[in-house]
């Protein structure tokens, strides 16, 4: 008896959106059974440090922080740390305290983005661009 041949079938989407950064994902099946499953996320360079070249040292936390409309803060932040590096400052065990309740905040408030928001849009068909745009919805 002719032993039969194993379907095989690759579903790929290069670009996902609604993730942090980029985005791709590639499952692989055969005869319906998972063999493998890929989500690549990952960060474009942004020459971020082009933009601050001859510009007042104090104005790269904020320059930075608008790196990403998700997560300012940790760009902020990474900023920060580094100046306190280079320049050899110590900062009080309060003061980064307060620092990592701030990055939380942050990080709390991307996740309920992403894990509560966004799905309804999506489950609701809201067209993001239509939502978001000045003819969209009103909110508060």
């Amino acid at each position: 008896m002719p032993s039969r041949r194993a379907k095989s079938r690759t579903i790929q989407v290069n670009y996902l959106t609604r993730a942090e950064g980029e985005a791709a994902l590639r499952i692989h099946l055969r005869d319906g059974e998972l063999i493998d499953l890929r989500l690549e996320i990952f960060e474009p360079p942004r020459f971020f440090e082009s933009f601050l070249r001859g510009r007042d040292a104090r104005e790269a936390p904020d320059l930075t922080a608008r790196i990403c409309g998700i997560c300012p803060v940790a760009y902020q932040m990474s900023t920060v740390h580094a100046f306190e590096r280079v320049y050899d400052i110590t900062i009080d065990p309060a003061v980064r305290e307060l620092r990592r309740l701030y990055l939380c905040g942050e990080w709390i408030e991307s996740h309920a983005l992403h894990i509560h928001i966004t799905p309804w849009l999506a489950s609701n068909r809201v067209n993001d661009s239509i939502f978001w745009s000045s003819a969209g919805p009103k909110h508060p």
